[in-house]
């Protein structure tokens, strides 16, 4: 039994460095990423999600964007937003004989993702100062605490 390694059980190691360290190289990348955002388009737009007793909601920072840019799908429990933007620019120079034409189009959209079926009837959206806010309800469940026995 001499030949057995005795290694110290996972509650004798104190994993709170660990835990920093990895705390701590998380943030790096996620606040490195945001601003590399600006440039590189890494998200396409960003939106915050957030749970109330009654409903959650949805607000997007769609700067740039106007109201008939922007569409709002659901199906089941998930819900599509997506912005669309197209821009041309013809320009012609007739003293210097040229036309210079570009086109741009982007689209980018974001699927979120509920624990429950969307009641599309009952959502509510609204555009204003380049922020989208959707409400959505949350369905009504009839809670119950289960009170524990002694055996």
């Amino acid at each position: 039994m001499a030949s057995k390694r005795k290694l110290p059980s996972h509650f004798d190691i104190d994993m709170t460095p660990l835990h920093d360290f990895m705390r701590n190289l998380d943030s790096f990348f996620n606040h490195s990423f945001k601003q590399m955002n600006e440039h590189f388009h890494f998200n396409p737009f960003w939106l915050d999600v957030k749970e109330h007793n009654t409903h959650f909601t949805i607000e997007a920072d769609l700067k740039g964007y106007n109201k008939d840019q922007i569409q709002i799908e659901v199906a089941g429990n998930r819900i599509r937003i997506a912005v669309q933007d197209y821009h041309m620019m013809d320009q012609k120079d007739t003293k210097k004989q040229y036309r210079e034409t570009q086109q741009r189009y982007s689209k980018k959209e974001r699927v979120i993702s509920l624990p429950f079926d969307i009641p599309k009837k009952d959502i509510k959206a609204s555009f204003n100062k380049d922020r989208l806010n959707i409400t959505i309800p949350k369905p009504k469940t009839d809670h119950r605490f289960i009170e524990i026995e002694d055996s």
